[in-house]
């Protein structure tokens, strides 16, 4: 009976040791096809699996494309309307002059007129200029053209001198004449107008000359100037 045991027991161990060789056998070529899967990886080419990388970066690249195409699009609108809110908003800043009797100096009197002797007291901007004890015009446009005085300044008329052809003519932009009585000649001017001027046009004050009047040369309260409106 022992002896039967052990014949059994051997007969077992056998049949343990062929299905231990039979799972080592089928281990072992698994590893060995592992191993040359990866031997395989290993020895492809680096610049396919960057190419592959590279492939999937553009296609993610066309796929946002359009969307920050757009966005870059709309920026750029909003962007140029900003700039040219911005262009309108700062415009070059008016120009104007005003010029103040002299008190230096004596009025100029010229046959049948008086001419004020000016200084500039005030200016701003390239579209007007002082010549000459004149205001010179330096762009078409639009100008307000003012002047005031006491009354001992008995009138007045504002000319525009300008050159067509080689030839000056002079035009009457303003003027404020009255009837006064010889003995106490006086008259009390503010006169203000807009008035469409060119370049290279003059502006003249002239009195016209009587004797008896007396011309007031106050810097502080005799005037003369002009503003651009445009």
């Amino acid at each position: 009976m022992l002896y039967n045991a052990l014949l059994s027991l051997m007969a077992f161990m056998f049949c343990l040791s062929l299905f231990l060789v039979h799972r080592a056998s089928v281990l072992e070529n698994d590893f060995r096809k592992l191993q040359g899967d990866l031997i395989l990886q290993l020895n492809q080419p680096r610049s396919e699996g960057v190419n592959g990388k590279m492939a999937k970066m553009s296609k993610t690249r066309e796929d946002i494309k359009p969307s920050t195409f757009q966005k870059a699009q709309s920026s750029l609108k909003m962007s140029s309307r900003r700039v040219k809110r911005e262009q309108g908003s700062c415009r070059a800043p008016t120009s104007f002059l005003q010029l103040t009797a002299n008190t230096n100096k004596q009025p100029d009197m010229r046959g049948n007129i008086t001419v004020i002797p000016w200084t500039v007291s005030a200016q701003q901007g390239n579209a007007i200029s002082q010549k000459e004890n004149r205001i010179v015009v330096q762009e078409d446009g639009y100008y307000l053209v003012l002047f005031t005085s006491p009354s001992t300044v008995m009138g007045y008329i504002i000319r525009s001198l300008g050159s067509t052809n080689a030839e000056t003519t002079s035009t009457e932009v303003l003027r404020c004449l009255q009837e006064m009585p010889d003995a106490t000649p006086a008259n009390t001017c503010y006169t203000s107008g807009i008035v469409q001027l060119h370049q290279n046009d003059e502006l003249e004050l002239v009195i016209p000359y009587r004797p008896q009047a007396l011309i007031s040369v106050e810097a502080d309260s005799t005037f003369f100037g002009v503003i651009q409106l445009n």
